[in-house]
């Protein structure tokens, strides 16, 4: 029974800690994310390594997740120019048709 109380106990933590990342900044996730993965790899690797693998994997996540970071802001940015540059070609296209409507109105008259 104590064994299904924390295996339930670590279950509900793990299930809930996405929850909890909401709050955190780009580099703290990487380093959770790589730090756990880190600290599984050195523990599963030679057993007594799982601090340094942690330390490692931290890093790692860092630098993975500012990579990652960078990628997504520059594709936002190049969104938001084509954005502005069709904004541009559509209130070009609206004052054009104005003028040539209003060119066709005096030639009617």
């Amino acid at each position: 029974m104590k064994a299904r109380l924390i295996t339930f106990a670590v279950g509900a933590a793990i299930a809930t800690a996405p929850l909890g990342a909401y709050a955190l900044g780009t580099n703290e996730k990487g380093c959770l994310v790589g730090g756990a993965a880190g600290g599984v790899v050195g523990h599963a690797v030679s057993g007594n390594n799982t601090l340094l693998g942690a330390a490692i994997g931290c890093g790692a996540g860092v630098l993975i997740n500012k990579q990652r970071v960078k990628k997504e802001d520059e594709q936002a940015r190049r969104h938001e120019a084509e954005n502005r540059r069709q904004a541009r070609r559509d209130r070009e296209l609206a004052r054009l048709r104005a003028e040539h409507e209003r060119d066709r109105v005096a030639e009617t008259r």
